[in-house]
């Protein structure tokens, strides 16, 4: 049947004609009975894991036979499925593996589903909204908690730019960045929250901080999203949870950061595992990502040093803005961006990219943070 016709029902009449003797007669074509595709019984391999999609990588459905460059599929058929002539062109612009997939990639999406949480009920509310906090720290931690409302809003709007891109036979990719946009825009849900139960609101946005969002959006391939997503600015910000979690005010605090730095490591997980992938079945992008991270980290680390993201990170470090106060502030920040530059490197190398720390102008600021810190007797 054409695509005309199936796409204009009502204006085929041999069209119609058949679908009405068949309502009149119950007689069925049923032809689809007969599709080319295997018969298969897929079994859990453990009864407490339930079925995963590791279980149901079979032949003729699995994703260890998907050849480096899809070409059958071009519509919404799930991987396995007769796709008959006729169907539209969807016009995927992901067709090719190494641009999407990642090792354990099914591994994520099933530890995504498992370790949802709810930023409505999951949180003590109640004893936050009861915590009085100092005026300095409470702007302070306003401002911060805006800086990562904001950063959280792009690392959900990303994965979704992408995911209608993506071929559906990378069906376990479509839905890891489908639960990783679900998990970015609750914790934007939770940053915001608790902005507004500090008894100050939100603060300011970064300037700065949004034109490295805007280089985020802007990527041109999944695989250069994927890098500066979830491997620099994702990776920043795990980090950043975690100090957080050092410096959070009260202990409700410090939960709610345990919660989103759970989700976090897993889609610095999956950046991790897609660059080990993509390095090892596509070499020849080694210079482009080199010049791709060259430009981010201009962006990336750049916006630390805005006064929205580093002043209250001291103020809040240091726990008030006394001389005293600040100047332990100014320490533990030093330390923490030097954490940050240390992890993202660690990252690359664990990725194949060993040579990024030698070619990379940030490593010449993180030596220079070194020997300040060192000059005052902080390492």
């Amino acid at each position: 049947m054409s695509y005309l016709a199936t796409s204009h029902f009502l204006d085929d009449n041999e069209f119609v004609d058949k679908y009405l003797y068949s309502m009149r007669t119950g007689e069925l074509d049923l032809s689809w009975m007969d599709a080319a595709t295997k018969e298969v019984h897929c079994t859990s391999a453990n009864e407490r894991r339930g079925l995963t999609f590791r279980d149901l990588d079979v032949d003729g459905y699995g994703f260890s036979d998907l050849p480096e460059v899809v070409r059958e599929n071009r519509c919404y058929a799930p991987r396995g499925a007769e796709i008959p002539d006729g169907v539209p062109d969807m016009q995927a612009g992901v067709n090719r593996s190494s641009d999407v997939w990642a090792y354990n990639v099914e591994g994520y999406v099933e530890e995504a589903m498992s370790r949802q949480w709810d930023a409505t009920t999951d949180i003590a509310w109640t004893e936050l909204q009861e915590a009085e906090l100092p005026e300095e720290i409470g702007k302070a931690y306003a401002q911060l908690l805006t800086f990562l409302t904001e950063v959280e809003m792009i690392a959900t709007d990303v994965p979704a730019k992408w995911m209608g891109q993506v071929n559906a036979d990378f069906i376990e990719v479509k839905n890891f960045i489908a639960l990783q946009a679900m998990d970015e825009a609750r914790h934007a849900e939770v940053f915001r929250k608790r902005a507004l139960s500090t008894g100050y609101g939100l603060m300011r946005a970064s300037v700065q901080n949004e034109y490295n969002l805007k280089f985020l959006r802007d990527a041109e391939t999944f695989s250069e999203a994927s890098v500066t997503l979830h491997l620099q600015a994702e990776g920043n910000v795990l980090t950043l949870f975690r100090f957080s979690e050092y410096i959070s005010p009260t202990d409700a605090d410090k939960k709610m950061f345990r919660l989103v730095m759970q989700d976090e490591a897993r889609h610095v997980g999956y950046g991790m595992q897609h660059l080990k992938w993509l390095i090892k079945h596509n070499p020849e992008c080694r210079e482009t990502l080199h010049a791709h991270l060259e430009e981010a980290e201009n962006f990336l680390f750049g916006s630390i040093f805005a006064n929205e993201v580093f002043e209250p990170f001291v103020i809040l470090s240091g726990k008030g803005l006394k001389k005293e106060n600040i100047d332990k502030g100014l320490v533990i920040t030093g330390m923490f961006q030097m954490r940050q530059t240390e992890e993202y490197f660690e990252r690359l190398d664990k990725c194949g990219l060993t040579d990024r720390r030698e070619r990379s102008r940030l490593h010449e600021v993180y030596e220079l943070t070194k020997q300040g810190l060192a000059a005052q007797g902080a390492i």
